[in-house]
């Protein structure tokens, strides 16, 4: 009895079929995976993506994301310096160009209000309590460059600069040059825990990896470098496959109904 040899064609079929089931079980993964990321880009902004933190240290480590050098402390902790960075209980005031000198505190005679007084090298900025700025004054104010050192003591600051002592009163309208017989008793950072410092260093590292990035790079495979990019182009691949064997396998299908 002769063995029947089946029609190329339908043999085809049936090698289109049986890889298409199991290639699909392997994409239906990174379809799920492509579709949810792919929503979740479109809304960035509904979801606010771009404002949402990173505070894994592994992944911030993987980033490249180093911990800051200088982490400095004022007013009972209220106030962290930290780099060329200052922060209102956690909350990023600004970012200097110039290093930052020291923080204090000052009372407005003419506002009546008190302000948080942070000395840069090159300038003063002024700071309510609530974390707006008040006044940022420079050398064009009269300021003096390169300040090394602040006090504030009895309404009167004074900096240490380049070119000697300053003293102005809470106005700072006028600075004037003066040669104190006792030193001024310069504002000093405060010391803190480990755990204080910690929280410090990861929110200024947090603030440069946010929810957005780790998507858009999930998405791309770019969080896997060049491997994960080649990785997700052959996830590509595969899809166009499936996409024309399940065409192949639908035609077929067709043709075969309507005998």
């Amino acid at each position: 009895m002769k063995k029947t040899v089946k029609p190329f064609s339908q043999q085809l079929n049936r090698t289109f079929r049986k890889w298409h089931r199991k290639l699909g079980v392997f994409a239906a993964f990174f379809i799920v995976f492509l579709s949810v990321t792919g929503v979740a880009l479109n809304h960035t902004d509904g979801l606010s993506l771009a404002h949402q933190p990173i505070k894994s240290t592994l992944l911030l480590d993987y980033y490249g994301i180093s911990i800051p050098q200088d982490v400095r402390f004022y007013q009972q902790q209220t106030i962290q310096v930290v780099n060329n960075s200052v922060w209102l209980e956690g909350h990023l005031l600004f970012e200097s160009d110039a290093k930052i000198v020291s923080v204090g505190q000052l009372f407005l005679k003419h506002n009546k209000q008190k302000v948080f007084v942070v000395a840069t090298r090159q300038s003063i900025l002024l700071y309510n309590l609530e974390g707006e700025l008040v006044d940022m004054l420079g050398t064009e104010s009269g300021v003096p460059e390169m300040i090394k050192a602040m006090s504030i003591n009895n309404g009167q600051v004074i900096v240490d600069s380049a070119e000697g002592y300053y003293q102005t009163d809470s106005d700072f309208f006028d600075w004037q040059v003066i040669q104190p017989l006792i030193a001024p008793k310069w504002l000093q950072s405060e010391q803190a825990s480990g755990d204080v410092v910690h929280q410090a260093e990861l929110a200024y590292r947090a603030q440069f990896l946010t929810l957005e990035r780790i998507i858009i790079d999930s998405h791309s495979g770019r969080i896997l470098g060049d491997i994960g990019v080649f990785f997700m182009d052959f996830i590509a691949l595969l899809l166009i496959v499936l996409s024309i064997s399940g065409l192949y396998i639908w035609v077929k299908y067709t043709k075969n109904t309507r005998k």
